[in-house]
């Protein structure tokens, strides 16, 4: 009975359940347990959020640790240059290579100050400033850089090789470069714009040289490149005019198999052009000469040599168009307009590097072989007439280059170091010798025999 009654009651309710129907109020959500809403009070928010705030200020605390420890290497490395705070030289720009990397400083109004240090710049080739100081043009590994020293300046990359070279027209607007795989090119810095002129199949190699109105640039040919290894099936001076892309051969070298001739310099208004042999300083020999008559057209040998340092002649070519060469352990002033030549007066011992006056006047040289501090010369050309310049001792003179008409830069190794300096010496107010800063690199010595400094600094006096 018990049984049934409850097997009725169960179907009552299963049929109420049918029949029925849920109310508007009625909510089918999950039910669950709720308990008092606490309170948010700021202790529990400071608990809540406590182990990502212990996280960020770890990060912030690493990061300000870093930053401080690249604000302090930066300062130091800048420090170890012991810039003067007296400068008292022409307004000028200058770019030192150094162990943390290449720093460009500003030297004016008797303060010199760094204005970049580029720590990834750390082993540049072939320092070269524009005309006006604007630009520093620069090589590491196949990149040519190109920055503009100026706050926000531009700068740009050129992908090239090793043994590319480069030089600035004569009013800094354009930079002309051989890539080291027979193109010669242009990079206009106003613009950003770059072309070639001269296509790879043509070989062209080596240092390009403008034309004195920056309207031609004179470059070398050679097939095949020098980079094959092989030898040399044609080699020759050609030159190019920018404005149409003309291209003429100068002169063809009569031995290819065993020189390489690169244009040096021009002179005698552009219609005279001074070559020479770069393999004779990868066999560690001196560099023939060769004088280019433009309008004939004709190469002749100049008996004589010169000095090389790296890819440069140490002895470059005057205002005036007069160089100096060795010939027979003689120290001889060659005029290249008229071929005239003279001994010069007072012989001093070979200079490893001498620079011109810019009009041509003096020249100043670096002797090696004396105490230290007394390596430096001034030589009237046209008189002979000898000035020894005297230096702190301590160190060595290694080279030598005019800031203006009236300063010399100079170059000197301190004694048992492998650092550079540069010094400023004053040829007309009696100021003291001045050292503009130290701790520079050394240059290397390779591939083409001589140190080549302008792998380690650059100066240019900025005259506008």
């Amino acid at each position: 009975e018990i049984q049934a009654f409850c097997q009725q009651i169960k179907n009552e309710l299963l049929q109420d359940l049918d029949e029925a129907t849920p109310g508007s109020n009625l909510d089918f959500d999950r039910i669950e347990w709720r308990s008092r809403r606490r309170r948010n009070t700021l202790w529990l928010q400071l608990q809540q959020h406590a182990p990502g705030f212990s996280s960020m200020l770890l990060i912030s605390l690493f990061g300000m640790a870093f930053l401080l420890l690249i604000l302090s290497s930066d300062t130091n490395s800048l420090r170890s240059l012991e810039l003067t705070n007296d400068y008292q030289g022409p307004p000028a720009i200058i770019a030192a290579a150094t162990d943390d990397g290449l720093v460009i400083i500003r030297a004016t109004s008797r303060q010199a100050q760094v204005i970049e240090h580029l720590a990834y710049i750390t082993n540049p080739r072939n320092l070269q400033f524009s005309p006006d100081g604007r630009w520093l043009a620069l090589q590491q590994g196949n990149t040519l850089h190109i920055i503009e020293t100026r706050d926000a300046g531009q700068y740009t990359r050129i992908t090239l090789t090793e043994l590319a070279d480069w030089a600035w027209s004569p009013d800094s607007q354009t930079l002309a470069y051989t890539d080291g795989l027979g193109q010669l090119g242009l990079l206009e810095v106003g613009t950003q714009t770059n072309r070639i002129l001269v296509p790879a199949e043509e070989g062209a190699w080596g240092a390009p040289l403008w034309t004195s109105d920056g309207s031609q640039i004179a470059y070398a040919v050679t097939i095949p490149l020098p980079t094959t290894g092989g030898p040399h099936v044609r080699q020759g001076i050609w030159r190019v005019t920018l404005e149409t892309g003309y291209r003429v051969e100068l002169a063809r070298n009569p031995t290819p198999t065993d020189t390489l001739l690169l244009p040096a310099a021009w002179a005698n208004h552009d219609l005279i052009l001074l070559a020479w042999d770069i393999n004779a300083g990868i066999a560690s020999n001196l560099p023939s000469l060769y004088r280019v008559d433009v309008a004939a057209h004709e190469i002749q040998p100049i008996e004589g040599n010169s000095l090389a340092q790296g890819t440069r002649l140490a002895w470059p070519v005057s205002s005036s168009g007069v160089t100096f060469m060795m010939d027979q352990d003689q120290l001889i002033a060659l005029d290249l307009k008229d071929s005239a030549r003279w001994v010069v007066p007072d012989p001093i011992p070979w200079p490893h590097m001498l620079d011109w006056a810019p009009n041509g006047a003096w020249a100043a040289c670096v002797v090696p072989g004396v105490p230290e501090g007394e390596g430096l010369f001034l030589l009237a050309i046209h008189d002979g007439t000898l000035r020894p310049m005297q230096l702190p001792a301590g160190a060595s003179e290694k080279a030598v280059f005019w800031a203006g008409y009236e300063h010399l830069f100079v170059i000197r190794q301190p004694q048992d170091t492998t650092i550079s300096e540069l010094w400023l010496v004053s040829l007309t107010t009696g100021e003291p010798p001045q050292r503009i800063l130290t701790n520079a690199r050394l240059p290397e010595t390779g591939p083409h025999m001589g140190w080549r400094w302008q792998d380690v600094l650059a100066m240019q006096v900025i005259t506008r």
